[in-house]
């Protein structure tokens, strides 16, 4: 299932940008294994660049990459990154990673933003990716508001597959609002066990925000491989997981609501 939508490309180097690269597709909505993935393909059809945006389904941040040739996206490694959209304003501390594939010379760069930054993008003329050392990546935005209703369809079917109640996850018309999300998870919560094991690993939790804002029944969506690492990012959601006000139905009436989160452990002796 998917929904196609149109929208166009702009991508530099340095600080002047060339003409908008034309759109070699157009916006779609893939139901993924673990979550939605909304991307779309530009420029040369024989050696597209591809945008896309994976969130976990009603998580609070999601995972932002950009395919492209080792030429057009430049040098692999992390680095700072900024995002720029005219009247929207980004978290700073914005990292990037910049990995090769093994075969070929495609690259993917990698990025996270949060849920808000993101439905922010609706109608903004642009958007740019401006990596501390590499090409700017620059796209004339237009993404259309019906892009997050079909999105959120595609999130309520893969809650239903997770084991939730559908109805009660439709039911929800203004999602709970967190407080500091970005801080529930750190390297401090990293097992001892599992840095003495040289364990890393993706986990993927989902867990209920009751209609008293606290949060409750965390549970392993995809696991890790490693019973300690998983056991780890639901502990700190439990322990720090905070939100400011629950979920509201059509009529303003508080609901319980569900959130999900993708947790990359990745050991500092690794």
């Amino acid at each position: 299932m998917r929904l196609l939508l149109s929208a166009a490309l702009l991508i530099g180097q340095g600080s002047a940008a060339p003409p908008p690269l034309a759109p070699t597709s157009r916006w779609t909505i893939e139901y993924a294994e673990k979550m939605c993935v909304v991307s779309r393909g530009y420029g040369d059809p024989a050696r597209p660049i591809i945008v896309a945006f994976k969130p976990t389904p009603f998580g609070d941040f999601m995972q932002s990459v950009v395919f492209g040739s080792r030429a057009q996206l430049g040098k692999e490694g992390a680095f700072n990154l900024r995002l720029e959209a005219p009247g929207r304003t980004f978290d700073k501390k914005q990292t990037g990673t910049l990995v090769y594939f093994p075969e070929g010379d495609r690259a993917v760069l990698t990025f996270y933003i949060s849920r808000a930054d993101f439905e922010g993008l609706i109608d903004a003329p642009t958007f740019s990716v401006r990596p501390r050392n590499g090409p700017v990546i620059s796209v004339a935005l237009s993404m259309n508001k019906a892009l997050l209703p079909a999105l959120r369809k595609c999130e309520v079917n893969l809650m239903e597959q997770f084991g939730y109640d559908p109805k009660k996850v439709a039911a929800v018309a203004t999602r709970a609002e967190g407080e500091r999300p970005a801080e529930w998870i750190s390297n401090d919560d990293y097992p001892v066990s599992s840095l003495a094991k040289h364990e890393q690993g993706i986990v993927v939790i989902a867990w209920t925000i009751a209609t008293n804002a606290r949060v409750s029944d965390c549970k392993i969506i995809e696991s890790s491989g490693s019973n300690d690492l998983d056991k780890a990012a639901c502990d700190a959601i439990l322990r720090r997981g905070r939100y400011r006000r629950p979920a509201l139905d059509a009529a303003g009436k508080p609901v319980e609501s569900y959130s999900t989160r993708r947790v990359m452990w990745l050991s500092p002796r690794g």
